[in-house]
């Protein structure tokens, strides 16, 4: 299940993550503890068709970003909205998806953050999963704080193989509200989520609008004017709002249009965008976009 994959900004944010005089800002897997380096949130993940999740994530080392690689990491996935309050957790071997939340404790990649999958964390050879004890969960706005009473994690590969699990973590989180993608597809490849988002480009903030196809490529249109009040709708050339591509989400490497034509619509919170004839300096082929869904404003700390 592909449903998250926007690493599209190319200068790295300041992440959201805060010191804290009375929380220690780690999480343990049995004796070993880990800082947290990054804390956000996974929303609106469509599984399983009609079904919606959400997730927590805390995470050692630089996750994401142009120099994103790979660390330890706590998952807690939501069945719906995170909410606030103390959770028991349970799980069951033969049904692994019937309890809810879940916790996880894996060695996370670039691609489990853009590339959200409950199956792929399931899969993984050395992830942990919470069989026993409770975690709370208090939220202030964008501040979050959690703690953890007994928690007791086991292989999923292994049963046997039973460690705990702890969090100990007060600061903020930086969110990440998933499009609902109606249809849409980029030359064929069907697109998993889209959405609006800034980075800045020589101190200059440039606004983006973004469709992230499932095999990682992305193109967008991008302008200097805010789309704080929606995307414009009309008929726009790629020299009115220059487009780029980004191939296997080489974030390193965009590529700019030489031709393209752009067409918004918009019904209530649902857009209709088709980007076609598009050229791209140094790739073969001519593009075409089509996409109908929402468009979140994405703010991420790539």
């Amino acid at each position: 299940m592909l449903v998250a994959a926007f690493a599209m900004s190319f200068v790295s944010c300041d992440k959201k993550t805060t010191e804290s005089e009375t929380h220690s800002q780690t999480f343990t897997l049995g004796e070993a503890s880990f800082a947290i380096d990054n804390a956000i949130t996974i929303e609106n993940v469509q599984y399983h068709g009609s079904d919606v999740y959400s997730a927590i994530v805390l995470s050692q080392g630089k996750m994401i970003g142009n120099n994103g690689g790979e660390g330890k990491g706590v998952v807690i996935v939501f069945h719906g909205d995170i909410t606030a309050g103390t959770h028991n957790l349970t799980f069951n071997p033969v049904y692994p998806t019937a309890n809810f939340p879940m916790y996880f404790v894996a060695e996370l990649e670039v691609d489990d953050i853009v590339n959200f999958s409950i199956d792929n964390l399931l899969e993984q050879e050395d992830v942990y999963v919470g069989t026993s004890g409770s975690f709370t969960l208090e939220m202030d706005g964008a501040i979050y704080t959690l703690t953890t009473d007994g928690i007791e994690v086991k292989k999923i590969k292994d049963l046997e193989d039973i460690q705990t699990s702890s969090i100990d973590y007060e600061g903020g989180v930086d969110r990440y509200v998933l499009a609902t993608v109606e249809e849409g597809n980029i030359n064929g490849t069907d697109i998993v989520t889209a959405g609006t988002t800034k980075y800045k480009v020589f101190m200059i903030d440039v606004n983006i609008v973004a469709f992230i196809a499932e095999n990682g490529d992305m193109i967008g249109f991008t302008s200097t004017a805010s789309f704080a009040g929606g995307i414009p709708t009309g008929t726009f050339s790629y020299d009115t709002y220059p487009i780029i591509y980004v191939e296997q989400m080489n974030i390193n490497a965009p590529k700019s249009a030489t031709s393209g034509n752009i067409t918004i619509a918009r019904e209530g919170d649902i857009y209709t965008i088709d980007m076609t004839d598009m050229q791209f300096n140094g790739v073969e082929g001519i593009f075409t976009s089509h996409y109908v869904g929402t468009m979140p404003y994405f703010d991420f700390p790539f």
